[in-house]
């Protein structure tokens, strides 16, 4: 059986089109592991897709490309009749909105629910509603309305995931696995903020266990020997026990030594200690969900126990050992005034020179969420005819008349001039950033060169490189004896 998966993205968006995507790695590897009869392959066109001729088509895509994902599945399904199936987050938020063209929608984690679809498909040749009913955690068609199965059972043991399935999904990607290769090691957020879906999807925060963490990331730097090792965790560091565990492990095998690490943190959870761990291990670039830097929109965001302060402290404890910092911030909330906005702006015009990376965007009403529900009761979304490309948030391509603008206290034209402005922060402070990235790694090309150089003089005295020297020299030898007699002599 050909399962062919295809994810909806922009391709003019730098951030969908940057790396692979790992679920759908996930997905694959599992179902090779648990189903003999599969082979899968992956396409970033549809028109490759068509032309694979696949038995069965998985299309994957967030809220605001599902229409693209849609009319992807529609284009599948006329061309090749083959079941489609859906998944993501959308689908997960919205399950009994699932359009006619897929036959199967998966709500929630995938990777078992997957695995039960194909092995009815590989039993029952053309299943129905009847077939349906008997799996966990989908949603189908049934007598003109959407159907949805109990909720499929968590994986528990993490550690029972085989590795996602790079050599399916690694190639097209524009960030070069030379550089960065991401990987996760957690599923979900202990938090609920108001205007994240994770917990809805994830439903329970569950970690593989740090050997499991160190055994890839042993085998991620032997295959691709990556300058950045990316932990893509929606909060790598949400249990401190576990990091506690990682840090030890980190000591004892000598893993971070020769790559940089990257991770999302949480402003509330960093203390000097792991501050100074960060700098020991090389966790060199943290970035933050600062959302905002004043203390009525952060509670409005249902950032718990996070205030101005606490934001100040963990970019100081970080930036006291030179790490690179990244920050993010969503404006535009109901009750957010211009000068609450302007309270994020100057702290992030205050921190210009210890953060690297920044960005900002106006506030997504995104399906599952607390902040979807006050969208939705006044009258900004629906869940029957919405258009969720409204929902993109890019500066460049924006559009204002469609986007469902939630901003109470401030007018359309207010927001934009501040959008306008912190933006152009944000650009500044991404090419000093940049600059310095570049920099650094021009540095440590140098220090591996000179050490590269230290260990071959170190070996000039060897008896190793004494005999590869007499070998050389041998085979120089005899080549000019053969050359010679080859030559035919002068007249």
């Amino acid at each position: 059986m050909h399962v062919a998966f295809i994810t909806a993205y922009d391709p003019e968006s730098p951030y969908q089109v940057s790396l692979p995507p790992l679920g759908i790695g996930y997905l694959s590897s599992y179902a090779k592991q648990k189903c003999w009869f599969v082979e899968t392959s992956f396409h970033h066109t549809v028109e490759e897709l068509i032309a694979a001729k696949p038995d069965v088509v998985a299309v994957s895509s967030t809220t605001e490309n599902f229409h693209h994902a849609t009319d992807l599945a529609r284009q599948a399904k006329e061309a090749l009749g083959a079941p489609v199936i859906g998944g993501g987050m959308h689908i997960t938020s919205l399950p009994h909105t699932l359009p006619e063209v897929y036959d199967l929608g998966v709500v929630g984690e995938g990777e078992q629910t997957l695995v039960d679809i194909l092995n009815l498909y590989n039993e029952v040749r053309r299943p129905g509603p009847e077939d349906f009913r008997k799996l966990k955690g989908v949603a189908y068609q049934e007598n003109g309305r959407v159907a949805m199965t109990p909720p499929q059972d968590l994986i528990r043991e993490m550690d029972t995931l085989p590795y996602p399935d790079r050599d399916l999904i690694d190639e097209g990607w524009k960030v070069p696995s030379w550089e960065t290769v991401h990987l996760v090691s957690s599923r979900g957020c202990p938090y609920k903020c108001s205007f994240c879906s994770s917990s809805l999807h994830w439903k329970r925060f569950r970690f593989f266990s740090p050997e499991y963490v160190a055994r890839e990331i042993e085998w991620l730097r032997e295959r691709y020997n990556p300058e950045i090792l990316y932990f893509f965790d929606d909060l790598f560091v949400g249990h401190i026990g576990r990091w506690r565990e990682v840090v030890k492990i980190f000591r004892e095998r000598g893993i971070h030594k020769g790559v940089r690490f990257r991770a999302y943190a949480r402003v509330d959870l960093i203390t000097q200690q792991m501050a100074d761990e960060f700098a020991e291990l090389n966790f060199q670039y943290i970035d933050f969900g600062f959302e905002s830097n004043s203390e009525p929109i952060l509670k409005f965001l249902t950032k718990t126990r996070v205030t101005p302060e606490v934001n100040q402290r963990a970019v100081d404890m970080l930036a006291k050992n030179d790490l690179s910092i990244g920050a993010n911030f969503i404006i535009g909330s109901p009750p957010e005034t211009l000068e609450n906005m302007e309270e994020s702006y100057q702290f992030c015009e205050h921190n210009r020179d210890v953060i690297e990376r920044c960005s900002v965007g106006p506030l997504q009403p995104l399906p599952g969420t607390a902040v979807w529900n006050i969208a939705k009761m006044k009258g900004l979304v629906n869940e029957t005819d919405f258009d969720w490309s409204r929902l993109a948030t890019s500066y460049e391509t924006f559009d204002w008349d469609r986007f469902p603008f939630m901003g109470e206290k401030v007018t359309r034209e207010e927001f934009w001039n501040m959008w306008t402005k912190f933006h152009h922060l944000a650009k500044e402070i991404n090419y000093v950033g940049q600059l310095r990235h570049i920099a650094h790694q021009r540095l440590m090309k140098d220090l591996r060169i000179r050490q590269l150089q230290h260990e071959l003089d170190t070996m000039k005295g060897s008896r190793v490189v004494r005999w590869a020297n007499r070998l050389r020299g041998l085979r120089r030898k005899i080549s000019g004896s053969r050359e010679r007699e080859e030559t035919p002599a002068a007249v």
